[in-house]
């Protein structure tokens, strides 16, 4: 340890705490450049063009886990400073905490090879299932392994990770000459930059393993999670429970018919549709547009008195319009995964997108040869973990988050609707290519905020009676809601000034419904069974390729991506649970999935809305919910 005394002015137990930080961070970035020799045969030009970004975030990673092991050693060295008489006993019992800590470390690095060679993936909390039969795993590893060998340089390792932490242990310091002012403001400038590494970005959220996930390349993605953090970020989720092939078999027939499966067989448990696709007279662009909190009991077409969303209803009225389309559950993030991926987010821990197990999903979207993709979103892509699902599964998605637009945030869900879809409009009106985007939008939320930029929106008043009568809880969130549309109105003025326009499917939706209790302006059955916070309007606009039409079929979110596809012509396959509700052949199998994860224990209930009038003149609703 003689190049510590080099460092200037910082006292022996900062200097052992940063010494043995630094040393467990190189040691691990070490690794990584093992794992690149060992596997070098993964070593794509594609994989050599990610690889700096990937060693980045990986340091990252690596830095965290490194603050992690170095924080009770740096609080017990700072400790010994003020009272240096401590018990030699109490050294023995820390170094041999970290002799344990050091070794369970190495041992994951080890397993992490052993994993990633036999199933190509980053150790994760998976491998605890092998210990429910312990036996079977024991003797897999004894014939497989030189278990003697290893357990002799795992003694070696042991005896070195208690010697290499006794190293720092031994320090002793002059209390007299570091007065306590010193001390504090060395404990404190350590504590900050400890909490940066463990925080790992300059940023409104910390470092995630969706960070890991920034391209939809398997081996640069694996390469960049730290194996330590990865078995605990997937060990909350390793719990959950599996599908049940049994019951899958039992019904294996009836979803088969439903979902019209090409070649059905209960053996092989086979969901796969492919559809050719069709001729059309261009390519069409598609645009999918997340509306936050966009509830049918909130819009202008159930609430005409208030009329919240008037360029909702006047588009809609200019386009394919669902009435009865239904959000599988009531959240954000679960909605950009059922959306995209056509399966419904029934996790009932979390999210999916939160769950690192299930970050490879097979998405229409990027089946879209030769488009150019995108995702727009006013915040970060680091909210819900959704960075994952999207860069990992979308080839060469263009992310543009808040700090890529020129303007500045309004509040935490960053910048606001107005400017997303501006900005957005600018990329896309610049793009020369086929292309598909999504914008999704979240200032609809608390704290409701009306930025100065507004173009010309006036926020308008209403009694509290009445808000609360027509599903409002303030006139804040009415007039949040009246902004959003008008932020809309304002991209679709921009849209059409560009060419862009007329060639492009536009789909607009609410991401989830809303609790209102009163919704006076709603069916009663619809507020008893909770539905309006599932019910939000579909809207498919295309002036040059649909005609204005009401649909009233039942259909759900995890429907959108097949039926935009079937729409434009586009090709396609997939084995998840969305349809092309479009077509003749489900004119008659209708329905959508209903997930109640905030209750418990959970509900699931599957919908099917029957529609029709009588005189008077007033929409009756009859509802078939089946368990």
């Amino acid at each position: 340890m003689s190049f510590l005394s080099k460092l200037p002015k910082m006292p022996k137990w900062a200097k052992a705490y940063v010494t043995f930080f630094a040393s467990l961070w190189g040691a691990m970035f070490l690794m990584r450049f093992v794992f690149l020799f060992v596997y070098r045969a993964g070593i794509t030009a594609e994989v050599k063009s990610y690889l700096l970004e990937s060693l980045y975030i990986g340091a990252k990673f690596d830095a965290r886990l490194a603050a992690f092991m170095a924080l009770p050693l740096g609080l017990y060295v700072f400790i010994k400073s003020i009272f240096p008489k401590t018990s030699v006993k109490v050294n023995k019992v820390i170094a041999v905490f970290y002799t344990v800590i050091i070794t369970s470390v190495v041992l994951c690095y080890a397993g992490n090879f052993g994993h990633y060679s036999y199933l190509g993936l980053t150790v994760n909390a998976s491998l605890f299932k092998y210990l429910e039969n312990a036996f079977i795993s024991i003797e897999m590893v004894w014939q497989s392994y030189p278990v003697v060998w290893a357990t002799i340089a795992l003694g070696f390792l042991a005896f070195g990770a208690y010697k290499f932490t006794m190293l720092f242990l031994n320090i002793t310091t002059n209390a007299a000459k570091d007065g306590w002012k010193k001390k504090t403001a060395w404990f404190f400038a350590l504590f900050v930059l400890t909490f940066a590494a463990c925080y790992g970005q300059l940023n409104q959220y910390p470092l995630r393993w969706s960070n890991a996930y920034f391209t939809s390349n398997h081996f640069i993605s694996n390469f960049t999670l730290n194996p330590v953090l990865n078995i605990y970020d997937t060990y909350k989720f390793a719990g959950e429970e599996s599908y049940n092939k049994k019951e899958v078999e039992k019904y294996y027939n009836l979803m088969a018919e439903y979902l019209g499966v090409d070649k059905p067989d209960v053996k092989t448990l086979n969901f796969e549709r492919v559809r050719p696709g069709k001729k059309m007279d261009r390519q069409y662009n598609v645009v999918v547009i997340f509306m936050e909190s966009l509830a049918w009991n909130k819009t202008s077409y159930t609430n005409a008195e208030l009329d919240p969303t008037p360029f909702v209803k006047e588009i809609g009225d200019a386009s394919m319009l669902f009435t009865q389309f239904y959000t599988p559950t009531s959240a954000t993030a679960r909605a950009v995964f059922a959306t995209l991926s056509g399966i419904p987010d029934v996790s009932s821990f979390k999210t999916s997108s939160r769950n690192p197990l299930i970050v490879n999903q097979n998405l229409i979207a990027n089946q879209f040869d030769g488009y150019d993709k995108f995702f727009f979103i006013g915040g970060s892509a680091s909210w819900g973990n959704i960075r994952g699902m999207i860069s990992h599964n979308i080839d060469g998605l263009k992310l543009y988050e808040e700090e890529d637009f020129s303007k500045g945030r309004t509040d935490v869900w960053g910048v606001s609707d107005l400017d997303l879809f501006i900005e957005s409009d600018k990329v896309l009106a610049e793009n020369k290519k086929p292309f598909f985007a999504v914008i999704q939008t979240a200032g609809y939320h608390r704290p409701y905020s009306i930025p100065k930029n507004n173009a010309g929106f006036e926020p308008k008043t209403a009694d509290a009676e009445t808000l609360e009568n027509y599903s409002f809880n303030s006139v804040e969130e009415y007039n949040s809601l009246r902004f959003s549309d008008h932020a809309l109105r304002k991209f679709f003025e921009a849209a059409k000034k560009n060419d862009y326009y007329k060639n492009t499917v536009f789909v607009i939706f609410g991401d989830h419904g809303l609790s209102a209790p009163k919704s006076e302006n709603m069916p009663r059955g619809y507020v008893e069974y909770n539905l309006i916070n599932h019910q939000v309007p579909l809207i498919l606009h295309a002036p040059d390729l649909i005609k204005p039409q009401v649909i009233t079929r039942t259909a759900s979110q995890v429907d959108i991506m097949p039926t935009v596809a079937g729409l434009i012509g586009m090709p396609y396959k997939t084995k998840a649970l969305g349809r092309d509700v479009l077509e003749p052949r489900y004119k008659d199998k209708q329905g959508a999935l209903i997930f109640g994860w905030a209750n418990y224990p959970p509900q699931f209930l599957m919908l099917r809305v029957s529609i029709f009038t009588v005189t008077p003149p007033r929409k009756k609703v009859f509802i078939n919910l089946k368990i």
